[in-house]
C-alpha cells in the first residue's frame, strides 16, 4: 500500500515540512507491473503474498477489479507498504517496508508451475528476496519460459543469473549499481549495457526517464525519445513501462515499435497521482500516440 505525500519540495535532513496532499493506494513494483499489463489488455496471473490485514484485502481486490488474476499467499507478516513524497515537479522519493513480500519463496511458485510454462514471460523485480529472484529465475528457464528482470531496488546480483535473462530493464542508477560505471550519458549508458551483454544478459532495456530509453543488443543499439509531457507523479512509470514492454513483445511488435508504446505508456502514467490508479488503457495509450504522432 502506497502511502502519498504530495509536497512543495522533497525534505533536506532534518527538516520538517507540510504536505499539501495526501492519499493511499494500491501500489509495489510487481503488483503495478501486473497491473499495467491488464490494463493494456494482456493476461496475467499474480504470485505473490499480502498479510492478514485490511491493506492485503483492499490491494488483492484491487488488482482483480483491474482484471489481475492473483496467486497471493497470505501470512502473518503485515502487507508490504510505502511512503512516498512527490513534490511540485513529479519527482518523488520512497520508503518501502516490504513486509509480506519478503515471505515469498519457490515452494509457492511451484504451485503455479503450469502456467510459468505457459506464458510468454515471468517478469521479476527485486522487492521479493533475491534468493527467491533467482529461484525463479531458474525455473522459468527450466520450463523455457522467457524471463524479464527489473533490477529495482537497486542490489547486487548473482554473476549466474544474467546468461538466463532474457530481457533486463534497470533504470540509469540501477545500471550504474549492477556494472560500477558511472553513468551520465548515453555513452556512458551503452558501455555500461555492453557489460551487462558480456556478462550473458540477451537484451539490455534502459529507461532514462524524461529522456526516453536505450536498447542494446549483440546485433543492434537504439535510442527511443520519449514523449513530452508534464509530470504529477513518477511513482509508476517504470512500472509502467515494463509491463507495457512484456505486453508489446507478447503480441510480436518490433523492439523499436515496442518501445515507443512502453514510453508512450510510461509518459501517460506520469500524469495522475497514485500508482495503479495512474495505469492508461489500450485506448488511452492509442490516443495519445495517435495525437503525438500527427
Amino acid at each position: 500500500m502506497d502511502y502519498n505525500f504530495k509536497v512543495e519540495s522533497l525534505p533536506k535532513k532534518g527538516e520538517t515540512i507540510p504536505a499539501q496532499g495526501f492519499t493511499t493506494s494500491p501500489g509495489g513494483k510487481g503488483a503495478n507491473q501486473a497491473a499495467s499489463i491488464a490494463r493494456l489488455g494482456g493476461e496475467v496471473l499474480m504470485i505473490g503474498a499480502v498479510g492478514d490485514d485490511a491493506n492485503g484485502s483492499i490491494l488483492k481486490a484491487s488488482m482483480e477489479e483491474i482484471g489481475v488474476v492473483t496467486a497471493l499467499n497470505t501470512v502473518k507478516t503485515p502487507t508490504g507498504n510505502a511512503s512516498i513524497t512527490i513534490d511540485r515537479n513529479g519527482d518523488n522519493t520512497i520508503i518501502v517496508y516490504h513486509g509480506a513480500n519478503f515471505d515469498i519463496d519457490i515452494s509457492w511458485v511451484k504451485k503455479y508451475t503450469d502456467e510459468i510454462r505457459e506464458a510468454a514471460f515471468m517478469i521479476l523485480q527485486l522487492e521479493i528476496p533475491l534468493g527467491t529472484v533467482v529461484d525463479c529465475i531458474t525455473l522459468a528457464n527450466k520450463l523455457n519460459t522467457k524471463v524479464i528482470l527489473n533490477p529495482a531496488p537497486a542490489k547486487e546480483l548473482p554473476d549466474k543469473i544474467y546468461p538466463m535473462v532474457d530481457i533486463i530493464t534497470p533504470n540509469e542508477t540501477e545500471l550504474s549499481a549492477l556494472t560500477d560505471i558511472k553513468v551520465e550519458n548515453l555513452e556512458d549508458v551503452s558501455r555500461a549495457a555492453h557489460e551487462l551483454l558480456e556478462k550473458g544478459v540477451k537484451n539490455i532495456v534502459v529507461t532514462l526517464g524524461e529522456h526516453g530509453c536505450f536498447y542494446k543488443n549483440s546485433k543492434e543499439e537504439l535510442f527511443i525519445k520519449s514523449f513530452k509531457v508534464k509530470a504529477v507523479d513518477t511513482t509508476a512509470a517504470g512500472d509502467a513501462f515494463n509491463g507495457a514492454l512484456a505486453v508489446a513483445l507478447g503480441e510480436g511488435k518490433p523492439i523499436k515499435d515496442a518501445l515507443k508504446f512502453s514510453n508512450a505508456v510510461g509518459a501517460l502514467t506520469t500524469l495522475k497521482l497514485g500508482a495503479q490508479r495512474s495505469l492508461p488503457s489500450r485506448q488511452d495509450v492509442q490516443n495519445f500516440i495517435s495525437k503525438n504522432i500527427s
